[in-house]
């Protein structure tokens, strides 16, 4: 397959960072629903793994979502992301976190070599091209700042998962398509040092299936009828130093 690189997509004002939040997390759309679970997760893997709360990192922080959510729990927090687009909005989010526009895959100084208590990447890595899946993972690893210090990452396109909808009709339209499985995942941290000491799914059935299932259907099945966590569409990996 072929990658279009990712550092590209949203940077400049008609990029994809253009109404991010609004394509994305409208109240009452799918990925609404999704956060609001996810911001229950966040809570609970900090409350449960970092018991130093000096330092929070959100890496390729976008529009300041997640690290708007988490600063509160931490003396400092810092956003990183490569677009000045989506950090225009973050500024208006966020409460006192620090925003810096970089690319730490290329300058691994562009935080001054700081280092963090718990560091967050969510969208990031599913459409990110495979090497820039292991040079963002590389400097995630060195930024964490000792064993007691955790990274928390996710991957919003299970390949084992209903995405596989998605993929049958992307593979007879010819268009890209990304998919990471459980066992990549796994990998993709283990090979820059890093132990999955915890991992979640969220989401049983995707967003496609909602072209054919009313909303209140696909709730109930949320709610009442819910695989198991290695075929959630949402995954989501906590991450120690080995």
């Amino acid at each position: 397959m072929q990658y279009q690189d990712y550092r590209t997509t949203h940077v400049g004002p008609e990029s994809w960072a253009k109404d991010y939040d609004a394509k994305l997390f409208a109240p009452g759309s799918f990925d609404a629903e999704i956060w609001a679970r996810e911001q229950r997760l966040l809570d609970d893997i900090v409350e449960r793994h970092v018991p130093r709360r000096d330092s929070y990192l959100d890496f390729a922080c976008g529009t300041g979502r997640v690290l708007a959510h988490v600063e509160p729990k931490f003396r400092a927090a810092t956003g990183l992301d490569i677009s000045e687009t989506m950090l225009a909005v973050a500024r208006g989010r966020v409460r006192s976190a620090e925003l810096v526009a970089g690319d730490a895959t290329r300058n691994t100084d562009v935080l001054a070599g700081r280092k963090f208590d718990f560091i967050t990447a969510f969208r990031f890595f599913l459409n990110a091209q495979p090497s820039l899946r292991d040079d963002a993972m590389a400097f995630l690893a060195s930024a964490l700042e000792d064993g007691d210090s955790r990274l928390l990452f996710n991957v919003h396109g299970n390949r084992y998962s209903t995405r596989l909808l998605l993929a049958a009709k992307a593979r007879i339209t010819g268009e890209q398509f990304s998919s990471m499985s459980v066992a990549e995942c796994f990998e993709l941290a283990e090979r820059h040092g890093l132990e999955v000491v915890e991992w979640h799914g969220i989401g049983s059935y995707d967003k496609s299936l909602l072209r054919v299932l009313p909303r209140p259907v696909w709730r109930w099945a949320e709610r009442h009828a819910p695989l198991p966590k290695r075929f959630a569409v949402y995954l989501y990996f906590v991450c120690r130093r080995r």
